[in-house]
């Protein structure tokens, strides 16, 4: 059984890594973290979109924020479940449901708009195309190896971070990257069918994923209305970095539907 492969003193690491719940309007906004993130990176701009008047969910995908054992034990089937989870809680009470994600967040948020439709749709650093190229080769390597230690990591000014980088970011997963590419592949078989109006912001300094990722969103689904925006300065996690004003004063823009 799975669940004897998960350490019994598990718990989320970081305080700021919880779900995060914000009640307002009648129009929701669901919010969903990237590949080995958490909610964390999602706050900024949840609490901006509530201030707006939306209400706003930003579920913890499983795996994520706890520990590395945990993550091992998780698969994209998972992921793309709790948020789908939460996208039906969220449409069976308010109004309007738009979604955003980040990086893979981003991914998932194309596979909701497929199956569902929602309105509005926005994707930060979508993760549909990576720059990293031994992503695809990661259904193979996964068989030689669990992780694999990164040369350069990061320290960061508070204990929780750390403990996330340690779990998480000092390391490259051969598995959970195989479930990304996974959700890569189902979302690019899908794009055909998303409808949903759809704001798509990518970066010139994100060492992650491409900028030429806009054009494959925008070139092969059926939205009418699409958007782009292309900032200078931000890298990977746009939401909750050096332009995260302006990441966030674009999407309440657009779920807004006028100037803010």
């Amino acid at each position: 059984m799975f669940l004897d492969n998960i350490p019994k003193d598990s718990k989320i690491i970081y305080e700021y890594s919880h779900p995060l719940f914000l009640e307002g309007g009648k129009d929701a906004v669901l919010l969903i973290h990237g590949y080995t993130g958490t909610p964390h990176d999602m706050y900024y701009l949840g609490k901006r979109l509530n201030k707006e008047g939306f209400t706003v969910y930003i579920p913890r995908l499983p795996g994520h924020g706890t520990n590395s054992i945990d993550f091992l034990n998780t698969n994209w089937k998972d992921w793309l479940r709790r948020v789908v989870d939460s996208y039906i809680e969220l449409n069976s009470k308010y109004e309007n449901v738009y979604v955003s994600g980040l990086s893979m967040g981003g991914v998932l948020t194309l596979l909701i708009a497929a199956q569902f439709n929602p309105k509005k749709i926005a994707l930060a650093a979508p993760a549909l195309e990576a720059r990293n190229k031994l992503l695809k080769l990661t259904p193979i390597l996964k068989y030689f190896s669990k992780r694999v230690e990164r040369k350069e990591k990061d320290n960061y000014n508070e204990e929780g971070l750390n403990r996330l980088a340690r779990e998480y970011w000092d390391y490259d997963w051969p598995s959970g990257g195989a479930n990304l590419y996974k959700l890569q592949r189902l979302a690019k078989k899908r794009l055909n069918m998303v409808k949903s109006d759809t704001l798509i912001i990518v970066s010139k300094r994100d060492g992650a994923v491409p900028l030429s990722v806009a054009n494959t969103i925008k070139n092969n689904i059926s939205s009418k209305k699409i958007e782009t925006i292309v900032l200078e300065k931000s890298p990977h996690v746009v939401v909750n970095d050096i332009e995260k004003e302006k990441v966030a004063d674009e999407i309440i823009k657009f779920f807004k539907g006028n100037e803010i």
